[in-house]
């Protein structure tokens, strides 16, 4: 029996010499006190008795902990010796107490009638508890109970999201069977994209069945959704998506869906090789897909590739050519094009000086703050239009206002 906090708090103290009241106060004792030479000394004993209940609450719930352990595993085993009687009151008692592996056992008795007369919804109840408590096996179980409709209304977007729950715990079987809805189009539109990249990441945990389905789907993929469903795949590579986060690895899948002109993944594979993440940093590389994905109108990589011929990175420095894609991507919406436009025309870099065209796009920048990059951009763009502005008469302001609102009109999104 595991001891309260009150008593082995007062053990504890009792072993440095101190005591605690009703209210749980550490009280030195008398003699102690009047022997003490400074209010040093009593704090020192005072932090003892809190290290000693500190100790002895660690102790107490690492025996508790063991205890529920070794409980659990001799329910376990009776289970398997088909012991149900045994196995079933442990498991009650530990998933009553909040065991969330208890509880999943729990729902596998009531679901396969395990002792017990099978009793479906109990099944759910008891998969329930575990899966709200981050079982990944649990969340399974529930997923499939909705899919299939057993011991609850059958409901194909409540099992999706269970599914999602586990698989995204790297649990293999809820990612083919998270495939599988995808690809059957249950619950939603049939995505075989995101089937593929699902059955993908089960086949990689080690769920072999899933092997099957990636052949199926490869059978009746276009290039586009192939492309798709291997960028998806670098991109769960590179967060660590429902599967071990593995930079070369989403590279790989970036090289196969930017070799079959997925812009996304070319400008994606672009900036891994400009930044040398999962790949050996490669300018001149990076040059080449961030054009190739800048020709598929990316802003993005029009807006990269003006900027690496505006300083000569991987390249040489070429203004014309960088002027040429920064307009491009400005156009497309591309705050950090409309700011770097600005900065040419602001110091006269490869292009002729000029206070009007940098306010211009240095106030159209500036108005470009719909997402976390533009405000970025739109912040610096806010303070280089103070400076010009400075520099610049109210005739000359007004016509620069007069010229970004021009071009913002002609280029509204």
């Amino acid at each position: 029996m595991v001891a309260s906090a009150a008593e082995l708090l007062q053990h504890a103290c009792l072993v440095s010499n101190w005591f605690v009241d009703a209210d749980m106060n550490f009280l030195p004792p008398i003699a102690s006190i009047a022997s003490m030479a400074t209010i040093a000394s009593v704090r020192t004993q005072r932090l003892l008795c809190r290290i000693f209940y500190a100790l002895a609450i660690s102790s107490a719930l690492a025996g508790s902990g063991a205890a529920s352990a070794s409980e659990y595993d001799n329910a376990v085993k009776a289970l398997n010796k088909k012991q149900y009687v045994a196995a079933i009151n442990t498991f009650r008692k530990l998933a009553n107490a909040g065991d969330a592996n208890a509880q999943f056992r729990l729902g596998g008795i009531y679901l396969k009638g395990q002792g017990v007369k099978q009793n479906l919804p109990e099944a759910v109840a008891w998969f329930r508890k575990a899966a709200l408590q981050g079982h990944a096996d649990a969340q399974n179980s529930l997923g499939v109970r909705y899919e299939k409709g057993q011991g609850i209304a059958q409901d194909y977007r409540e099992a999706i999201d269970w599914y999602r729950k586990s698989a995204l715990q790297r649990f293999a079987l809820a990612q083919e069977n998270l495939a599988d809805m995808h690809a059957r189009g249950l619950g939603g539109a049939r995505d075989d994209a995101e089937a593929f990249s699902w059955a993908a990441r089960a086949a990689a945990n080690g769920e072999s069945s899933a092997n099957a389905k990636l052949g199926m789907l490869e059978a009746r993929m276009t290039p586009a959704q192939m492309a798709e469903a291997q960028f998806r795949l670098a991109a769960a590579y590179t967060a660590g998506t429902g599967v071990k986060a593995d930079p070369p690895v989403a590279v790989q899948w970036l090289e196969k869906a930017a070799t079959q002109g997925h812009a996304a993944a070319q400008y994606q594979l672009a900036d891994s090789y400009d930044k040398g993440t999962g790949v050996a940093q490669d300018y001149a590389k990076a040059l080449a897909w961030f054009e190739k994905a800048a020709l598929q109108n990316d802003a993005r990589a029009q807006s990269a590739a003006g900027y690496m011929y505006d300083i000569g990175q991987g390249v040489a420095i070429d203004p014309k050519r960088a002027q040429d894609w920064y307009e491009k991507a400005a156009a497309g919406g591309d705050a950090f094009a409309q700011y770097n436009l600005g900065s040419m025309f602001g110091v006269g870099r490869g292009v002729e000086r000029s206070d009007l065209k940098a306010y211009m796009w240095f106030s159209i920048a500036e108005e470009n703050s719909g997402s976390a990059a533009g405000k970025t951009a739109a912040g610096t763009a806010a303070q280089s239009r103070r400076l010009v502005e400075a520099q610049m008469t109210p005739e000359q302001i007004a016509e620069a206002q007069r010229l970004a609102r021009e071009w913002s009109r002609q280029h509204a999104r």
